[in-house]
């Protein structure tokens, strides 16, 4: 139920973003013509059913050929598929509107001034359509270059060499990384990396999640147990990491019509998650871009207060710039309002045998003498997470999404602890919805994992209203000490 919802609401943002446009073209054609003098006030009835058929015939191709598919197919072939269908759509309706003129059919009057103006508004609908795609494409480039559909891929067993698996590393951006391939030998499993050099796989489960694999090939055949499909498919499916299964191709005899490349890899079963949705992904994407910049613009005369009174307190810097891991591992500069001394970092090691969470690599003491006065207020209203919109607007982060955590932070992970890097960090996360200062390690990350599994637009928008109230409530609340 739930994927064909997920479906559906793909379709209709897809759809409502092609039509906008597509209508838009057409109101500007029209006014293009009266601005030039030229006597077409109304657009009659009949020209302007053609042009919505003509929108449907070509959206539902595009649908097929294009938007079902995933960004690595659109990236490969999408002006192929645009030029395409915008000559079937185009053909369909020009044999309709011949018909039309030539019968004459429901006693509508097609003049030749009008056959014009409706030829005028079919091409500016294809110059909108291409303009459509060229804009998607740039998106796409955009996302992948933040690193939204980076994979470290897999490979478990022995492809064919007519399976064009060098193509597949190969597409635009990036997004896919060759991370090796296990082989089956006397019995034992092995590890080839990028270099050839084998070494012995004790357990692939554990393999996976510290080299943060995101997607595996499993190529049947002698090499792949039943055990070890089975254990793979189900591990996969428990932790959301997308998989490919390719049918065994090398029992087909090395001639015609088999002797060539396959143009794609075949495959039995492909497996991935809404966080793999293209539509999905930049739906979010644009809500960061459009609450952080908001954010950000109405809370300038706060912040040049807050600006003012940290300086005035100890003549320290303003802002406070720590490195932080982000998506797939990838270092980022984090930003925060200054809300410790300034030597917080030096004074860090007398303070460890304080730390009240013992139980995992973070840090907390809930009367830590580093903080500031100004630090105190700004912690309590969580204005000290500000900055981090900038981290937001830069692709570095995102509203919501799991803590970004210090390396030595990271270098403690543990098992599953690694997926939390597959998620885009961001300033609101499920823990502190449910007692930030309160939950252990292992309670927090557990959280952070259910996001990552259960990940959607809609549990994005559930977490930052919960925590607009949260923080709405701190300002009325007496004791309250942030969200």
């Amino acid at each position: 139920m739930e994927k064909k919802v997920n479906k559906v609401f793909k379709l209709s943002i897809i759809l409502l973003y092609n039509a906008i446009l597509f209508y838009l073209s057409i109101g500007l054609t029209h006014m293009s013509f009266r601005k030039n003098g030229v006597k077409f006030i109304y657009l009659p009835i009949y020209n302007i059913l053609i042009l919505t058929l003509f929108f449907l015939i070509y959206f539902s191709l595009m649908w097929k050929d294009l938007y079902s598919k995933n960004y690595h197919y659109y990236y490969k072939f999408t002006y192929t598929i645009v030029i395409k269908n915008l000559s079937i759509a185009t053909l369909i309706i020009t044999i309709i509107i011949s018909v039309l003129f030539i019968l004459n059919m429901f006693y509508i009057n097609i003049q030749l001034n009008k056959l014009k103006f409706l030829i005028a508004y079919l091409l500016m609908s294809m110059v909108t359509f291409s303009a459509l795609h060229i804009l998607e494409f740039n998106w796409i480039k955009y996302l992948s270059k933040l690193g939204y559909f980076k994979r470290k891929v897999l490979v478990i067993g022995n492809p064919d060499k007519r399976l064009p698996l060098d193509l597949y590393f190969q597409d635009l951006g990036n997004t896919k990384e060759y991370a090796g391939r296990i082989i089956f030998n006397n019995g034992k499993y092995f590890i080839e990396g990028k270099d050839s050099i084998l070494s012995i796989c004790d357990n692939i489960e554990n393999l996976i999640l510290k080299k943060n694999i995101g997607e595996l090939i499993l190529f049947l055949g002698d090499e792949i147990k039943e055990k070890l499909l089975l254990d793979t498919v189900r591990f996969c499916r428990k932790y959301s990491i997308g998989y490919t299964i390719v049918p065994d191709i090398k029992t087909l005899p090395m001639k015609y019509p088999w002797d060539k490349p396959f143009p794609n890899i075949p495959t039995v079963e492909i497996f991935h998650t809404t966080k793999d949705s293209l539509a999905f992904i930049s739906i979010k994407r644009l809500l960061d871009i459009i609450i952080s910049a908001v954010a950000l613009l109405c809370f300038i005369p706060v912040g040049i207060v807050i600006a003012f009174a940290i300086k005035f307190e100890d003549h320290g810097p303003i802002i406070y710039v720590s490195k932080r891991i982000g998506k797939g591992g990838r270092p980022i500069q984090f930003y925060k309002f200054r809300s410790m001394t300034v030597d917080a970092e030096k004074n860090i090691k007398k303070l460890l045998k304080y730390n009240e969470r013992n139980d995992g690599p973070l840090f907390k003491m809930k009367k830590d003498p580093r903080v500031t006065k100004v630090g105190k207020i700004l912690r309590k209203y969580s204005f000290d997470e500000v900055p981090q919109l900038i981290n937001v607007l830069k692709g570095d982060m995102s509203i919501v999404g799991p803590r970004p955590h210090l390396p030595q932070e990271v270098e403690a992970y543990q098992g599953t602890d690694y997926l939390r890097l597959e998620c885009m960090p961001g300033i609101v996360c499920l823990p502190q919805i449910y007692g930030r200062n309160y939950i252990s390690f292992r309670e927090w990350v557990d959280y952070d994992l259910q996001y990552r599994k259960n990940w959607s637009v809609f549990l994005d928008l559930e977490i930052m209203i919960k925590t607009a109230s949260l923080i709405l409530t701190s300002f009325f609340v007496k004791g309250n000490h942030g969200f």
